[in-house]
């Protein structure tokens, strides 16, 4: 019987072409907005973690309670921090970093881009450390207070001509040669310059203050022990808890919780539209049961019970919606995947799709049901009708 329902369902679609496609453009509209927000969240939440794999997994965090990045105007931290921190039994080093958006200039170009400062004397452990390889030369050494190592976005897609190793870079106002060029990471690396700290202190007058620790622990040590001692000493050292230390774990749980917010509002807004589909599907099946009040009525006459009469609809109305999930997931897939090329395309890193059989699963079954479920009172109304009252219609 269920094929019977699903052949003459089909029929019906085909017979109304045009109200069918009316109606299941809302289905499809709701359910590629879910597939590809869906996709975006969970890519974007993809990419942060290989961005934090790649930083190094054996490595914690110190910044200032309530930093937000470069320009922040939070109570710094110091090089004296930095060296309390080296003195705790397990750290391996620490490294103070200094961030800040600076001008710079290739020939007749200008940008602005972050630059981070990192100690000169720590260059090898820390590129080594990051996993950063060079494409062509070198990081900076001791005495070199005037290069620069530069990422591959930098390098190759940042200005209209290819920034050379050996090649100049005007940054705030001072001229610093190229040392090297960084491998293509796909991450935001890609698009940071690197300078010794001291340079960039020079730049932004600024002595002993440090936007940010990056600390290696020794290998085989317990992180969360070595986090929770450096936090201790630290609130011992400067008399006050004006910092955050963090490991990798509890940055990606606490990115996580934010990612996991704007998914649900993102998908929430998604199911919105999927619900106005559903009316629309309702309206249609209302529109379909008052057009064949006949038929029904002959359709009883013969036999057809009242279960009968409504599952024609419902399979209808759910084949409505399984069609429009089909074509919604197709959609929402392609423009996940074109807003991920695209991001790449502008230099972006941030987005790592992967497609996710559960979420397709998910929406297919969910338009499927909100088809079914929107042809239902429909359904219940063409069921109860009497086969006289029905003939007679005109």
């Amino acid at each position: 019987m269920i094929r019977d329902d699903l052949m003459y369902a089909v029929h019906n679609l085909r017979y109304r072409k045009l109200r069918s496609w009316l109606t299941i453009i809302g289905i499809v509209i709701g359910i590629a907005a879910i597939v590809a927000l869906m996709h975006l969240g969970a890519g974007l939440e993809n990419a942060v973690r290989e961005q934090f794999e790649k930083m190094g997994i054996n490595s914690i965090r110190v910044v200032p309670k309530g930093f937000t990045g470069p320009g922040s105007t939070v109570e710094a931290l110091t090089t004296k921090d930095v060296d309390v921190i080296e003195s705790i039994p397990g750290v391996d080093y620490a490294e103070g970093i200094l961030n800040s958006r600076q001008e710079i200039k290739f020939g007749n170009e200008v940008v602005y881009n972050n630059i981070i400062g990192s100690p000169v004397g720590k260059s090898d452990k820390v590129f080594a450390d990051l996993d950063l390889e060079f494409e062509s030369g070198q990081r900076y050494g001791k005495g070199e207070y005037n290069s620069v190592v530069i990422g591959n976005y930098v390098a190759h897609e940042m200005f209209k001509k290819e920034v050379k190793q050996r090649g100049s870079l005007t940054i705030g106002g001072k001229k610093f040669k190229v040392a090297g060029v960084l491998k293509k990471t796909g991450l935001e690396l890609d698009k940071q310059i690197y300078m010794p700290l001291q340079s960039l202190r020079e730049l932004t007058g600024e002595d002993e203050k440090v936007t940010g620790i990056r600390v290696q622990i020794k290998k085989g040590e317990d992180i969360k022990v070595i986090a929770k001692k450096i936090e201790s000493k630290l609130k011992r050292s400067r008399d006050d808890e004006a910092f955050q230390v963090f490991t990798p774990e509890q940055l990606l749980t606490q990115i996580g919780s934010i990612l996991d917010i704007i998914r649900f509002i993102l998908a929430g807004i998604a199911a919105i539209s999927l619900v106005v589909g559903g009316i629309g599907i309702m309206n249609a099946m209302y529109t379909s049961v008052k057009e064949r009040t006949r038929e029904i009525g002959v359709m009883k006459a013969v036999g057809a019970t009242n279960y009968d009469v409504a599952m024609m609809f419902v399979v209808e109305s759910g084949l409505i919606g399984m069609v429009g999930g089909v074509i919604g997931v197709v959609i929402g897939l392609a423009m996940a995947f074109s807003v991920e090329g695209i991001a790449a395309q502008l230099g972006f890193a941030l987005i790592s799709i992967k497609a996710d059989v559960e979420v397709i699963v998910f929406a297919l079954v969910f338009a499927f049901v909100v088809g079914m479920l929107s042809g239902f009172m429909p359904a219940i109304r063409a069921a109860k009708m009497v086969p006289v009252e029905a003939l007679r219609y005109e």
